[in-house]
């Protein structure tokens, strides 16, 4: 019995000082990834603004069921939305809340989890080229698991951004290469 009741002491102790520690982490964390391409700021926006597309570059969509996008009359608006089912059958959606010169804003709501905040940032950094960042901005709860995985976030979501990225580079590169008109001799 005296085994047991250091045993319990032992545990409540430490998920006190977890706790406490716990309590010190930032409440909110996030995962940005970027990419430079050497294309014009509109054409990359454009691209962001057409929800249809997001399943030929965005991996979140990748193996997606019963896939639904909607957009508003005009690229310019917010409010358009994706829908999909994952393989575990939770419905997921992205929603656009913002859309300007700089970028969008969306949310992304995975089954029944707390919405996340996300987005693309564009940006023209160099003469040649532009700079898109892709953000994901979660809030977190005081409890000491959620604390511990907000400093592993990154190492989770990053690669998954960065691969869905270098494939929306290559998407707008291969679209200005085909628009391009081709030469007469």
């Amino acid at each position: 019995m005296r085994i047991l009741r250091h045993l319990g002491i032992l545990f409540a102790g430490l998920f006190f000082v977890l706790t406490v520690f716990s309590l010190l982490m930032p409440g909110r964390v996030m995962t940005s990834r970027w990419v430079y391409s050497a294309s014009d700021t509109a054409v990359i926006l454009d691209e962001l603004r057409d929800l249809e597309g997001w399943s030929g570059w965005n991996l979140l969509l990748e193996g997606a069921t019963d896939l639904r996008v909607s957009q508003p009359s005009s690229a310019l608006e917010a409010g358009g939305r994706i829908g999909w089912k994952d393989a575990k059958g939770r419905t997921n959606g992205i929603a656009v809340k913002q859309n300007s010169a700089e970028g969008i804003v969306t949310e992304l709501r995975f089954g029944d989890e707390r919405p996340i905040e996300s987005g693309f940032s564009v940006e023209r950094r160099r003469p040649d080229s532009v700079q898109v960042v892709w953000y994901i901005v979660e809030n977190l709860k005081w409890y000491p698991w959620e604390k511990f995985y907000g400093m592993m976030a990154s190492d989770m979501k990053g690669p998954l951004m960065q691969e869905s990225l270098h494939r929306l580079k290559a998407r707008v590169s291969r679209r200005a290469t085909e628009a391009m008109p081709m030469r007469q001799p």
